[in-house]
């Protein structure tokens, strides 16, 4: 079953763990980067894992309507 978990200490190295597929780099940025934007704007959005069962197996970022990052 597909789900979101917010990524935490227990999962981040799972998102580190996430590859591009051949030509993604072109739309979005890679995990890590995304991370670690998500990290410098806390307090303005929220990183989750999109899991398939237990297997995360992609990453998004919520971002608040107030936002004013990246």
């Amino acid at each position: 079953m597909i789900n979101l978990r917010k990524i935490t200490e227990e999962n981040f190295i799972d998102a580190f763990n996430l590859k591009l597929g051949e030509g993604q780099d072109k739309f979005v940025s890679h995990p890590i980067r995304s991370l670690a934007q998500a990290y410098v704007y806390r307090d303005q959005c929220q990183p989750f894992g999109i899991y398939n069962d237990e297997e995360m197996v992609g990453s998004v970022i919520h971002r608040h309507k107030t936002f004013r990052g990246f």
